[in-house]
């Protein structure tokens, strides 16, 4: 199976090894980009410095999904919220989330290589458009948001996904 690029979201990806580094990392063939590889930034520092992860998507017709993942002294908990378009909010009981916070951190590291999305990603424009925003916020790094409208790093189905039963618990 090919890895997809996190920037072009094209399948034409071949593995490669920093020995400088002594990661492996990925190269898309398609615009010669490379992930997976923070160009001498450990990638484990930012994954054990996470403290908070925001997630907000906005459809086409308006309603809003947001949902925080937050770490405060032994637990993570996971507190998702909807807001219509009428503008009502509908807070959803959060979830203990404890268990599987290292398995998050890998997959939002390591899997879905966020650390390379682009950090502004736009489309077209047309009507009702559909957004995201996406903040970590680190324990001893800058925040790092990552924002778009009407064009989606190919990852973020990924959480669509992951998230989507969250949101149904109302």
């Amino acid at each position: 199976m090919s890895v997809i690029c996190p920037k072009c979201g094209k399948e034409n990806t071949i593995p490669f090894s920093d020995i400088q580094l002594n990661q492996h990392g990925f190269e898309c063939q398609d615009c010669h980009k490379d992930f997976g590889v923070d160009d001498g930034k450990a990638i484990k520092e930012y994954e054990d410095s996470l403290i908070e992860f925001y997630y907000e998507r906005t459809y086409k017709d308006g309603t809003t999904q947001k949902l925080t993942i937050k770490k405060e002294n032994d637990k993570v908990i996971l507190t998702p919220t909807i807001i219509y378009p009428d503008k009502r909010v509908q807070p959803i009981e959060g979830q203990n989330l404890t268990p599987f916070w290292e398995n998050l951190k890998v997959l939002f590291f390591e899997k879905a290589f966020i650390l390379d999305w682009n950090q502004t990603n736009t489309g077209l424009l047309f009507g009702q458009d559909e957004s995201f925003k996406i903040e970590l916020r680190f324990q001893d790094k800058p925040s790092l948001l990552i924002t778009g409208t009407n064009k989606f790093p190919p990852y973020l189905q990924v959480f669509d996904q992951l998230f989507k039963d969250f949101f149904q618990l109302a």
